[in-house]
């Protein structure tokens, strides 16, 4: 191929490529009286089209927004989804029941037909059913596209999930001492989104095949028994069972890909043993009833076979397996690829039977395996939200800290604030609120929190070596902050300019960390001038912007 040929290849690839439609993403979540954040204003989750990291102390609101996500792309009539939303409203709010209301912003797909949506589009799920499902151009007019709506709305309520801490215990402790049964969790959830094509053609899915062999049975329990409708189950039985083969088997390798992935190699899915769905017929109609009814996961732990692996695993391989069960699960029913449809994950505190090494490989399965998806993941574990705001890539998500609002106010409404991928600066901005409220102690002691991880950041990002013990030689306490501002004093740099701004802001920590970060942010602290405090807050902040460059 000549240059000039393969550089035309090059242009075409590259305007293919740029041509190419995008998938629908999130761009912004807005809950109004919606259980823990009450109206008139809105709280609104601000993603960009990115993934989400949210952090929130109990009781402010997390779930919340978990059950908002969760409940918006419910695959659910409007009339039920309108009760559902009604059930959701703010306990404390005044207002009327219209008011609950979930909005999600969406933006990416490119289409003739939606030429809206190269901008911004909204789907709204409010309380009154004629207004359940509408979608609105960017101008707020009606499109008149319901169907096409319609329609989307489904695509993206098959291809999302929600998993919290409770769905886990469902694959392991839910069972007892009996042996584990998946099949109510598969039809239902695990696999019911997977697709197959049926005799004459025909898409259907496995809930939807589970729900068909339901309503023949109930047919063929009516008083007039005849052969036409226990066939009818026998047939849809058949249909049911070779699908659902099929599920299993695309699941077994993805859930085992995802345990390799995880480090729990020593954790083997072996096999997963279903005997079938049969109808039995019978002259009585209390003994026509289905049978083989059971999914028995098969596996094995350093090669041995577990019968009740519930009773043998420790908390965080069963946390690890039931993960690999549930990823595995949407990575079989939605291939990688295979449209422009919103994919969303939502994961809520499901990492709580992990201890932190073991919970960072979960981010990095969701950075390989589910790239193409938009992933919201909450947590309550402050330490574990700044590891992962320093594990991820910040290109790629949106970090936000969910607070308890005034507790004093009438109507309590938490806070939500974004959050810098510096946890140094998420403290200042804590402390800096607290402040205004005035707070002092605690603005204090968020200031103190700030100054420490910046020294520790400081020498980190300086390549400052620091003694590596838990208890060094000759201390009864573990390293303190002293030991890395010494540190930090005696770097030096390259220009002596530099150096001179350096040793300022050194200095600027060193006295505040006397006057207020030590002294002022413990119970025993004297009154706190909250000029003082403010000066710290100005000292740290100023030694964060100077590390940053």
């Amino acid at each position: 191929m000549s240059d000039g040929a393969a550089e035309q290849s090059a242009a075409a690839a590259t305007s293919a490529t740029a041509a190419a439609p995008q998938p629908l993403r999130i761009h912004t979540i807005s809950l109004t009286d919606f259980r823990a954040f009450p109206g008139p204003a809105p709280a609104v989750f601000e993603l960009g089209g990115k993934n989400l990291l949210v952090y929130g102390e109990n009781g402010a609101g997390k779930s919340s927004l978990f059950l908002a996500l969760r409940d918006f792309f419910a695959m659910d009539s409007p009339g039920s989804m309108a009760q559902r939303l009604a059930a959701q409203k703010n306990l404390f709010s005044d207002a009327d029941a219209s008011a609950c209301s979930v909005e999600v912003t969406i933006a990416g797909v490119e289409d003739e037909e939606l030429p809206f949506f190269t901008d911004v589009a909204r789907w709204f799920y409010r309380q009154h059913p004629a207004t359940s499902t509408r979608l609105l151009s960017k101008d707020g007019r009606s499109t008149g596209l319901q169907k096409t709506v319609n329609q989307m709305a489904r695509d993206a309520a098959r291809r999302s999930a929600f998993l919290d801490y409770k769905s886990l215990l469902d694959t392991n402790y839910k069972h007892g001492a009996e042996a584990v049964n998946l099949f109510d969790l598969a039809v239902s959830g695990l696999l019911a989104d997977f697709r197959v094509t049926i005799s004459g053609g025909t898409e259907s899915t496995i809930g939807e095949l589970w729900q068909a062999i339901k309503v023949a049975q109930q047919a063929a329990l009516e008083k007039t028994r005849t052969e036409k409708k226990e066939q009818k189950v026998r047939d849809v039985c058949v249909a049911f069972n070779s699908a659902f083969r099929s599920a299993l088997d695309r699941l077994l390798p993805k859930a085992n890909e995802i345990l390799q992935a995880l480090g729990w190699s020593n954790v083997v899915l072996t096999g997963l043993s279903s005997p079938g769905v049969t109808y039995q017929t019978d002259h009585f109609r209390s003994a026509r009833k289905l049978e083989g009814l059971r999914l028995q996961p098969d596996i094995s732990f350093r090669g041995k076979p577990l019968d009740r692996p519930q009773l043998f695993l420790n908390e965080a391989r069963l946390s690890g397996l039931a993960l690999a069960l549930y990823l595995g699960g949407r990575l079989a029913c939605v291939p990688a690829g295979e449209s422009q449809a919103l994919k969303l994950l939502v994961l809520d505190d499901v990492l709580v039977g992990l201890d932190h090494s073991n919970r960072l490989p979960v981010l990095d399965v969701l950075s390989s395996l589910f790239s193409d998806w938009q992933v919201v993941l909450l947590t309550h574990d402050r330490t574990w939200f700044e590891l992962t705001q320093a594990h991820v890539d910040e290109k790629a998500w949106r970090c936000v800290e969910v607070y308890e609002g005034d507790t004093q106010a009438k109507v309590p409404c938490p806070v939500v604030r974004k959050a810098e991928n510096m946890p140094a600066k998420n403290m200042l901005a804590k402390a800096k609120e607290l402040l205004a409220t005035p707070y002092l102690e605690a603005a204090a002691n968020y200031t103190r929190q700030a100054f420490e991880l910046a020294i520790r950041g400081a020498c980190e990002t300086k390549n400052i070596d620091m003694p590596y013990r838990v208890y060094p030689k000759g201390h009864k306490r573990p390293l303190e902050s002293q030991a890395f501002l010494d540190k930090l004093r005696q770097w030096e740099a390259s220009d002596q300019q530099k150096q001179a701004v350096w040793d300022e802001a050194v200095k600027k920590l060193v006295t505040m960390k006397n006057v207020v970060m030590n002294p002022y942010s413990h119970s025993s602290a004297p009154n706190i001038p909250k000029q003082e405090i403010q000066q710290a807050i100005d000292a740290v902040e100023y030694f964060l912007a100077l590390l940053k460059k």
